[in-house]
């Protein structure tokens, strides 16, 4: 708290591919800095996806491309375990450490001046709650973008991460005018009809190893070159594939650009991903971790991953 004291111009950096934790996490943060009289502007090296725009103020998120001229002179990374999840962002550390981290990833590699990491915090969101409560009065808006954050992080509330003090603090964000079915239709029914098609090539192909313990899928560059989708159209299709009955780790393989595999990795019950997702080069939690694999093309990262898996579950 005194470091955010003591600032006054701040950029709140989360992690590229951002969900809606690293979303809600930055622009809570923004929203709490400015309210404080602080200049502040949050950034995310892909932008927001579309689907989460119309939760957010169009400010308060920027591309580095589109900061502009804006100077800082602290810096704060939210649930980022690793400098290498910054993407892009990056770049605006100038080579220098960030001054606060503030992370709740087990993974977390402590890579700022000050680190504040909390694994037993199901979101990141939660934690800049805890800022809010100290510093401001939890609004409407303020509340809308937390509770976005906490939501989409404990999988809407069915997640082994979800105890008595998420759904309290869920609770008192309702009261403050926060709209669950709001996030949960700007989240969840976003389908498009390119992106229903590419989820039915996908499932085509999902494949199963392990007697049925764990279950693989992949989208291609080129299967999103056909159905015209992007990147972001493929996001919970890993849940799709762990919903399989019998399944304790699935995995879900997404090529873009060429030359490039982001690997998502869920367990049910036991396996800890994150420790496959760590030995990769990636991070993340017990049941839900991610890596980003430079291979030759996918089936490369399928052949690299899918055999730590099989070895995870006997």
């Amino acid at each position: 708290m005194d470091r955010l004291g003591s600032a006054q111009r701040v950029l709140v950096i989360g992690h590229a591919s951002p969900d809606g934790d690293a979303i809600g996490s930055v622009a809570g943060l923004v929203l709490i800095l400015r309210r404080r009289g602080k200049a502040a502007m949050g950034c995310i090296a892909d932008g927001v996806p579309w689907f989460y725009r119309p939760l957010l103020e169009k400010d308060l998120i920027h591309t580095p491309e589109s900061l502009g001229e804006f100077r800082f002179d602290t810096v704060v990374t939210v649930d980022s375990s690793d400098l290498a999840r910054l993407g892009d962002a990056q770049v605006l550390l100038c080579g220098e450490a960030p001054d606060i981290v503030l992370d709740h990833h087990q993974t977390n590699q402590g890579f700022g001046r000050l680190n504040y990491c909390d694994p037993h915090s199901p979101a990141t969101a939660l934690i800049v709650y805890e800022i809010a409560k100290a510093l401001v009065a939890i609004d409407e808006e303020l509340a809308q973008i937390l509770l976005l954050g906490i939501a989409t992080d404990t999988g809407f509330f069915k997640y082994g991460n979800t105890d008595h003090r998420v759904l309290e603090v869920a609770t008192e964000l309702v009261k403050r005018g926060a709209s669950l079915q709001r996030i949960a239709s700007a989240v969840l029914e976003n389908k498009t009809p390119n992106g229903l098609k590419l989820l039915a090539r996908m499932l085509e192909i999902v494949t199963l190893a392990a007697d049925g313990k764990v279950a693989y899928g992949w989208v291609s560059a080129a299967m999103l070159a056909e159905t015209g989708c992007t990147e972001q159209e493929a996001e919970g299709f890993v849940g799709e594939v762990r919903a399989l009955h019998g399944v304790e780790v699935a995995l879900l393989f997404v090529e873009s650009p060429p030359g490039e595999v982001h690997v998502s990795l869920r367990s049910k019950s036991h396996v800890d991903v994150s420790e496959i997702a760590l030995a990769l080069g990636g991070g993340g939690h017990p049941r839900a971790a991610g890596c980003l694999l430079k291979v030759p093309g996918i089936h490369d990262a399928i052949g690299t991953v899918v055999p730590l898996a099989i070895r995870a579950v006997r």
